[in-house]
């Protein structure tokens, strides 16, 4: 609208007659002088009711004459009462509600109420509004109030939070407090720490799936310049030894249920994934000529721990921690203590007249055995390493599975085999008859030291007895959690 030349003028719009008049006010100064300023009043009926507004300039006019027209049109007269800043924020809150479809004042009771509620949790409306549609978002067609109460029913027995490593170290902590067997301590610090490399997060976090292609992923390893690695023709690991990662996870989970660093009375994530099924395979031996050949060029040093396990079926960490007093020469028997046997049962398998011949050069040492290495593995590699080179392959368990099966096929009972060996007569029955013939039991059960080498194991038992000692061990180095590698996962000579 165009400001007239002249006034009063009289503008019509919508049915609506407004007269405007210019009215301008003057002020006096102290000193007498007046200032003239511009205004204007603006009237028109409404209800019967002759209005009357002042302005400062044209502009305020013409918004003035828009907003009685708008307010007419939307019956709101309220929008006229208002000056000033209430008056833009009122005319915000409209704007704002507009899509809502409703009123100004029920959507600010509304917001006041929401407010109250929430002001104990120190939340605002938006924040919480936010966090409610992510919630709605993620449980779909879940209510809200059974994702609460299954909360409180499961997730508030979480008292802990831990990252796999944190729950690692823990477990393997308590196993060591506990007296647990070496073996089980060394292959849960194995498993262990290659799952803790690749789960960082908390372990409240890891899933089944996950877990699962994990266990499906794992390559049998190797050592590589003091570093283990995973095989480069990527082989994977048997269903045995996968079975025996996901008992490892499975015992973990279960430690940190009992924690409370995952819901406590809720199956773990462990329990859901698949156990192998596993056929067992052909135990593995090696002939007596092969045997013979090993312990020709094997140096003194290692022949004790060999011929133990090859003659007498000691497990690597029995005959790695055992002393030269625990060889009764007296008693024909090797003393194998409860603490050092894997299933935590004294036993004591014979020294049997070969085996005899073998260990006589070393009659009246003192202290253990394998005293030069820091590891069972560390001498388990070593002979590995030298049988390679005169062209003998060893794999998991060999010494001890030739032991088994000749001594079952001169033959000897299952049962008393069973109780020499620490194991049971169901498992000599199923894996170890039928693996050798009489006679090569007979030739295994004669293999002797020549006469050189008993000269040549009294010379370095006498250096040994002396402080002395010519070996040149081969200590591995240990992985993350501090363990060296698994019997028969290495591959490297």
């Amino acid at each position: 609208m165009k400001k007239p030349d002249a006034f009063p003028y009289e503008h019509k719009i919508n049915g609506m007659v407004f007269q405007i008049y210019q009215a301008p006010l003057f002020r006096t100064a102290k000193d007498g002088a007046s200032t003239r300023y511009d205004s204007f009043l603006v009237t028109h009926q409404q209800g019967g009711r002759r209005i009357q507004k002042r302005r400062s300039n044209w502009e305020d006019v013409e918004t003035y004459i828009e907003d009685v027209v708008v307010a007419r049109r939307q019956n709101d007269p309220e929008r006229l009462e208002l000056t000033g800043r209430d008056r833009r924020i009122y005319l915000a809150a409209l704007e704002a509600v507009k899509p809502l479809g409703r009123e100004v004042d029920d959507v600010t009771r509304e917001f006041v109420a929401i407010t109250q509620l929430l002001a104990p949790h120190g939340i605002g409306a938006t924040k919480a509004g936010q966090m409610v549609d992510d919630a709605l978002k993620q449980l779909g067609k879940t209510p809200l109030s059974s994702a609460v109460s299954f909360y409180k029913r499961y997730g508030e027995t979480m008292t802990g939070n831990r990252t796999v490593r944190e729950a690692c170290d823990e477990l393997i902590s308590d196993l060591k407090k506990d007296g647990r067997g070496k073996y089980h301590v060394r292959d849960m610090k194995n498993r262990l720490g290659r799952f803790a490399a690749a789960f960082t997060g908390r372990i409240h976090e890891v899933r089944e799936a996950a877990i699962t292609e994990w266990l499906q992923s794992l390559k049998k390893t190797v050592w590589k310049d003091g570093i283990r690695v995973e095989n480069r023709n990527e082989e994977p690991v048997s269903g045995r030894t996968r079975n025996n990662y996901r008992d490892a996870v499975s015992e973990l989970f279960e430690f940190a249920r009992k924690r409370g660093y995952v819901p406590r009375d809720l199956p773990t994530e462990a329990t859901n994934t698949v156990r192998m099924k596993v056929v067992s395979g052909k135990n593995h031996i090696i002939a007596p000529e092969e045997a013979e050949r090993m312990l020709e060029k094997l140096p003194p040093s290692l022949i004790p721990y060999t011929v133990l396990k090859l003659f007498s079926g000691l497990r690597t960490e029995e005959a790695f921690g055992l002393n030269w007093e625990e060889l009764r020469f007296h008693s024909k028997a090797v003393i194998i203590e409860a603490h050092l046997a894997k299933l935590r049962q004294r036993r004591v398998p014979p020294i049997l007249p070969n085996l005899a011949k073998w260990l006589d050069p070393f009659r009246g040492l003192t202290g253990p055995i394998n005293s030069s290495y820091s590891s069972a593995q560390g001498v388990q590699k070593a002979v590995i390493r030298e049988s390679s080179r005169i062209g003998v392959t060893l794999k998991r368990n060999t010494f001890r599975n030739c032991y088994i099966s000749y001594r079952v096929a001169q033959p000897t009972s299952p049962a008393i085999v069973a109780v020499e060996a620490g194991t049971s007569t169901r498992m000599i029955e199923a894996n170890y008859k039928e693996l050798a013939t009489r006679d090569e039991a007979k030739r295994w059960f004669s293999i002797c030291p020549s006469g050189a080498q008993v000269l040549e194991l009294r010379k370095w038992a006498k250096n040994a007895g002396k402080g002395a000692n010519p070996a040149k061990p081969m200590a591995l180095p240990k992985n993350d959690l501090g363990a060296a590698p698994e019997v028969g996962e290495t591959t490297k000579p």
